[in-house]
């Protein structure tokens, strides 16, 4: 071999040399591609997993009043508390009603819980929230929430209060900071539990896990009471999701048992979306819905009535959407005329 076929063979072979990185980078590339392309297809693939039902919407009554709602996609979420595992549209209080509301451009999310006790019109005859779920399934308690608050909301999504024990187990946990006052009433819910791992023995930060988690979900006998309850729940929520973002993968363990029991009239498609978008969700704020109200007893039960409905209402639509001086509905006003005359005040 010539020096120059030499000199030419140790250049072909630098040449090779430097390339070699950049092979490795897009076959890096291209495995991590497919990877998640494989990823993402069973993810599609198992959200069909989700019971899917379509709302009557000759039922369903919304409330477009606010022009600053545009800007703005509100979902309604239940937790139904079924001892027999139920998911019936019928007969199924919602222990646990929260409006999620999501702006379109920076994906900044508010929860409002509604107090399960709050005082309201479900579609002419007056009770406790939680009671739109059982008389009329979905599109009654959408309904109600819209015509109480003034609010469009179209989709929704129901669960039964064990999908979110499996879920804290699937994140692994998640950290509370348990106060002395609830330590006697978390115990108690937590039940069996409680007998087999001896409960929580003083006031502390623990990790809690699924069951403890529900239990811890469900307090609603003590200071603060519904309002409380709601609050917890909220906490709940929002540790979960803040744990799910920092690692999606542990919740594919899990979805084919936590899926099935979900309820929506989302598409397959349409949930699939929302997954893609998920690390652009931020909960930048979480409050519960009446801000301001009163606990009397009407006709031997409790109820929360809200001082005044139409407050509250023009409060919602601030806290949410940044609507100052909001003008309610007519329907509005005239529920709201009506609890004032049935409260006393």
């Amino acid at each position: 071999m010539t020096a120059q076929h030499t000199k030419h063979a140790k250049h072909t072979k630098r040449k090779r040399r430097r390339r070699s990185p950049l092979r490795i980078l897009i076959i890096l590339i291209l495995v991590i591609a497919v990877l998640v392309g494989l990823t993402l297809s069973t993810v599609h693939k198992k959200l069909g997993k989700i019971s899917t039902k379509s709302l009557d919407h000759s039922q369903l009554v919304t409330v477009n009043k606010d022009s600053n709602m545009t800007d703005y996609t509100n979902y309604a979420f239940f937790g139904i508390d079924s001892q027999t595992g139920s998911m019936s549209d019928r007969g199924n209080r919602s222990d646990s009603i929260i409006v999620v509301s999501i702006n379109n451009s920076t994906k900044d999310v508010k929860l409002l819980s509604i107090y399960r006790d709050t005082y309201v019109s479900i579609n002419g005859k007056y009770s406790k929230i939680n009671a739109a779920y059982s008389w009329g399934g979905p599109e009654l308690a959408i309904s109600t929430i819209n015509r109480n608050l003034d609010l469009n909301i179209e989709k929704y999504a129901t669960v039964n209060f064990k999908i979110l024990a499996d879920i804290v187990d699937a994140v692994g946990g998640i950290e509370v900071k348990v106060d002395k006052s609830i330590l006697k009433n978390l115990n108690a819910y937590i039940g069996d539990m409680n007998r087999i791992n001896g409960g929580l023995s003083s006031a502390g930060t623990y990790t809690l896990d699924g069951n403890q988690a529900v239990a811890y979900s469900r307090i609603r006998y003590t200071a603060g009471g519904d309002l409380a309850r709601a609050g917890r729940q909220r906490e709940v929520l929002q540790k979960i999701f803040d744990k799910a973002k920092k690692n999606p993968l542990k919740m594919m363990s899990v979805m084919d048992e936590i899926l099935p029991q979900v309820k929506t009239n989302m598409s397959q498609d349409e949930l699939f979306d929302m997954f893609l978008s998920v690390f652009k969700y931020d909960i930048k704020d979480q409050q519960g819905f009446p801000w301001d109200q009163k606990e009397l007893r009407y006709y031997g039960t409790y109820y929360g009535f809200p001082t005044t409905l139409k407050e509250n209402a023009i409060h919602a639509h601030k806290y949410l959407f940044g609507t100052s001086d909001y003008q309610v509905s007519d329907e509005l006003s005239r529920i709201n005329q009506k609890i004032i005359y049935r409260a006393g005040y």
